[in-house]
């Protein structure tokens, strides 16, 4: 791991900065108990017990009770709002308890609370024990909610609260020794990884739920908040670290995928652990509360172990058909029914993206076990403008053909240009003749054959150009291809497929961070015609970035697949996700589904 994480942006396909890890015998996360909570808090107690509060009614604190955080008894209500409350119900409005956080400081069990009206306030157990009596301690906010407390290793103590407030409290736990201050982060101001802008002006850590926790000299601030990974409903944990506890404080990352507020805490065999309560849609225990083990990868870097599965459907679990890098992944099917596969590699198991100048090729009979066919080509011995063009060209994203009885083969530059290349022998190991350049600028070329024989040169974010019949150029000036709506498909990784009568135009987008905590995800738009209209796009891929669908031998549509982005279920290794296309009122519905 590198120490430099929290200073400088990390590539999202690096496996040293990733937020998920892939591991062959991960399981999906499962609730710990049977009851629908939000804001799950878990602390350990000196008996080496663990506890678990949450907001459930609103009207009480609730605790359950664990040796070994799977089996679980409770709930005990420890303090009623209505027989115990006092100025909480001051308010003329209607007001609940919100986020009960339960911590063991200073020899006895305090609960921290949210009121749903804003304001937060402190429970003291008068007996050592989690079940109280609890004596209330008052008012320690009028604004926020979302409290938490921190002992730092000098023995004073933090109130946390809301989207990442902290002020010291007073020797006897009464109220503030000063005035709250925000904690601020610094944003990712990088050209071509930027942070979302409303983080770059907001700079702070998270919307609400703040909890701070203290490793090996590093502060790490947790808050929750929503960044529309995968255009979802998702709430992620962030976290922002620090030598000190007021920081400066590095710039936000993302911690825990669909985490929402949640608090670490030690656990059995001294690992570290998370509450987690699900948030999202895509949460396999959305509302439900239960645990993630977490890792401490180096100072300043925190994510969840490669034990669990924190995203439910074919995509969240899916696993590599395969162990050899490779991104941008194509497939098509030969004449005798082969599947090739080819994309942004270099020599096999080698991992250079922005030095590699080779095109390689890989052949499965069953879309599972995959050979390696051939280097077949190589700009340092076969190029010719491309040489012109840079002085060390890089080839990335080449796709695959079979169309007038042979192979072509299409590709672009690190930098841009595309070109394309025609096997002479009319099997896919070639040999290739270089068959020029295509376009000057831009990336990510295609070539799709309609049913009627034309076929059509599609690039980088829906360019669209029909080819001559000698296949030497464009037989027309290139035109844009655009939804309806007038938003483009997607910025790169173009392509088109015909299935069930309509045309798929589908491109890579970023959703969220760009380059950074965001989903690279596979979005499609579909027409009657080739040239559109295209209805408004849509989510294929959650992840699915610049892979491209094709059409296997049992007439199904797929998708290839390789991980680029920081939650992505791998990284830069293929994979295929089976889809399913089916009519609804927007047109052909495209989304994974299981085997």
């Amino acid at each position: 791991m590198k120490s430099d994480f929290i200073m400088q942006p990390p590539h999202p396909e690096t496996e040293w900065s990733a937020c998920t890890g892939y591991s062959e015998s991960a399981v999906f996360i499962e609730p710990i108990i049977d009851v629908s909570l939000r804001d799950a808090s878990i602390c350990t107690g000196p008996d080496h017990r663990y506890y678990l509060t949450g907001t459930t009614d609103g009207s009480s604190v609730q605790v359950w009770t664990s040796a070994d955080l799977k089996s679980w008894t409770g709930p005990a209500a420890v303090w009623s709002l209505e027989q115990d409350g006092t100025w909480q119900k001051e308010s003329t409005s209607p007001t609940g308890i919100s986020a009960p956080e339960i911590r063991y400081v200073k020899g006895t069990f305090w609960v921290t609370y949210g009121l749903t009206q804003g304001g937060t306030g402190l429970l003291k157990s008068l007996s050592a024990s989690v079940m109280g009596p609890y004596e209330d301690m008052g008012k320690m906010t009028a604004d926020g909610q979302d409290a938490s407390l921190f002992e730092d290793e000098d023995g004073a103590v933090y109130w946390v609260y809301s989207n990442g407030k902290i002020a010291r409290m007073n020797e006897d736990m009464t109220g503030l020794a000063e005035i709250p201050r925000m904690v601020e982060v610094q944003p990712w101001r990088v050209a071509g990884r930027e942070d979302h802008p409303s983080y770059i002006r907001n700079l702070q850590v998270g919307d609400y739920g703040a909890f701070l926790y203290k490793r090996d000299g590093y502060y790490y601030m947790f808050c929750a908040d929503a960044l529309e990974r995968m255009g979802s409903d998702a709430v992620d944990t962030f976290v922002a670290v620090s030598q000190s506890i007021y920081g400066p404080y590095s710039r936000r990352y993302l911690a825990l995928p669909h985490g929402g507020q949640m608090t670490l805490f030690d656990g059995p065999e001294d690992r570290l652990y998370a509450s987690f309560t699900g948030c999202g849609s895509y949460s396999p225990v959305e509302h439900y509360p239960s645990v993630v083990a977490m890792t401490l990868e180096g100072p300043g870097f925190i994510r969840p172990t490669k034990e669990v599965i924190l995203e439910k459907g074919a995509v969240g679990s899916l696993k590599p058909v395969a162990d050899f890098p490779i991104r941008d992944p194509h497939i098509s099917t030969g004449p005798d029914g082969t599947y090739y596969m080819t994309g942004t590699s270099d020599e096999p198991h080698r991992n250079f993206w922005d030095r590699n100048n080779q095109l390689h090729l890989w052949r499965s009979k069953d879309l599972k076990e995959w050979h390696h066919v051939a280097k077949v080509w190589d700009l340092s011995e076969n190029g010719t403008w491309e040489n012109n063009m840079y002085k060390n060209p890089c080839l990335w994203a080449p796709e695959m053909i079979y169309l007038y009885g042979t192979f072509w083969i299409t590709y672009s530059l690190q930098g841009g240009g595309t070109g394309m290349i025609k096997s002479v022998s009319g099997h896919a190991e070639g040999p290739y003749i270089d068959m020029g350049r295509m376009t000057n600028t831009d990336i990510d070329s295609s070539l799709f054959l309609d049913e009627d024989g034309e076929v059509y040169f599609v690039w980088q974010d829906g360019k669209i150009a029909r080819m001559k019949k000698d296949m030497t150029g464009f037989a027309e000036d290139p035109r844009k291809l655009l939804c309806s709506d007038g938003q483009r498909v997607g910025y790169e990784g173009a392509f088109i497929v015909k299935y069930k009568g309509k045309y798929i135009l589908g491109a890579a987008e970023w959703s969220g961070d760009k380059r950074v905590d965001g989903t690279y995800d596979l979005m499609y738009a579909t027409s009657e015609n080739v040239y559109g209209p295209y209805t408004p796009r849509r989510l294929a891929v959650p992840h699915g970035g610049h892979g491209t669908m094709f059409i296997d031998r049992d007439g199904r549509l797929l998708s290839t697949f390789f991980g680029n982005d920081r939650t992505a279920p791998f990284r830069t290794r293929p994979g295929i996700v089976l889809l399913r296309a089916e009519e609804d009122e927007q047109g052909l519905c495209i989304a994974p589904c299981c085997e």
